[in-house]
């Protein structure tokens, strides 16, 4: 039996399960509880964050929910301002835990929510002084949060491996791998993202897979820190989550789908090797969407990837791409 000191330290730890003798899932309740509680203690510590002050950040996934959980052990209220991706219920999991839910319907002439979530966001530092924002996307918290995970999947691993990542804040996927690297681990950085991102050189556009991509630049992502990038489509990534539950009994959401089918295409590529993959979260938030429908793809399980040399090169309607990023800078992109 694991005996933990804490809640936190039981919501915020992660398992490595192997799927066959090459491929591993390191799997989390909630991946985002891992920089929502490093930020914030660190907050604490350095006095930027009073007792019982306020928590805000722009979040309509997984970090709001971390957020929520912290705030809620440590006594703090907090703010999430998002969008409509949140759904009914996933609003009122994180209005049970205490805090305060805006959701943001007008873009304001944006492609996406984010630009619009700011605004109301530095309306409400304006008015609440004293109010820490995380920052998720710009605070180095967040990729040294996860220095302690990569260290342990060093021991675990060895020295040898290919990491797979979903990447959105660029949080998990840098400081994991940065960490890895720092202490002499040969890694490969496999970076997962969805079409219409900027994260790695694509137009800003509408983009039906949430929790992968970005329409603002986070100063935590580190491209050059990244030797393959894949981007993937929704309807292929859903298949890909259905089907590691229905061979595996692991479920877990979208993101986790979308890094399991770049994982099972990096193991051939980099053949003897460990690969692991990321999976932020568990499956419950996708219940009555992702799962509620299991549709015959059986051509995603034999798709192969279109191979690009430049982001913005794939065929119209692509479900799969990726590209040998070679640890480029951004710039060269943009």
């Amino acid at each position: 039996m694991l005996r933990y000191e804490s809640s936190l330290d039981a919501m915020r730890d992660a398992t490595l399960f192997p799927i066959d003798d090459a491929l591993h899932m390191v799997s989390f309740k909630a991946m985002k509880i891992v920089p929502a509680n490093f930020i914030i203690q660190k907050a604490i510590a350095r006095g930027d964050l009073k007792p019982g002050g306020t928590v805000v950040e722009t979040s309509s996934g997984n970090f709001a929910l971390g957020m929520a959980i912290v705030c809620n052990r440590l006594k703090h209220r907090f703010v999430a301002i998002g969008d409509p991706a949140i759904e009914p219920s996933y609003k009122r999991q994180l209005e049970m835990l205490g805090g305060q839910v805006e959701i943001i319907t007008d873009k304001k002439g944006s492609q996406g929510y984010q630009k619009a979530r700011l605004d109301r966001l530095h309306e409400i530092l304006d008015d609440e002084p004293g109010s820490f924002w995380c920052r998720q996307y710009d605070n180095e918290d967040n990729a040294n949060a996860y220095a302690e995970l990569g260290r342990e999947l060093l021991a675990a691993v060895g020295q040898r491996l290919v990491l797979v990542a979903p990447v959105g804040s660029g949080g998990s996927s840098c400081g994991i791998a940065g960490a890895l690297r720092a202490a002499g681990a040969d890694c490969t950085l496999v970076g997962v993202d969805t079409f219409n991102s900027i994260l790695f050189g694509q137009p800003d556009g509408p983009r039906k897979l949430r929790g992968l991509g970005n329409t603002v630049m986070p100063k935590n992502l580190r491209q050059t820190l990244f030797d393959d990038v894949h981007w993937v489509g929704s309807d292929f990534a859903e298949h890909f989550t259905r089907k590691l539950y229905s061979s595996t009994g692991h479920f877990r959401g979208p993101t986790t789908g979308a890094a399991f089918a770049v994982a099972r295409f990096v193991r051939e590529r980099y053949a003897q090797t460990p690969v692991v993959f990321l999976s932020p979260d568990d499956g419950s938030r996708y219940a009555d969407t992702t799962y509620a429908a299991d549709p015959s793809n059986t051509a995603y399980d034999t798709l192969a990837p279109q191979q690009i040399t430049q982001p913005t090169a794939y065929a119209p309607g692509a479900d799969w791409a990726w590209m040998n990023w070679q640890r480029a800078d951004i710039q060269q992109y943009r």
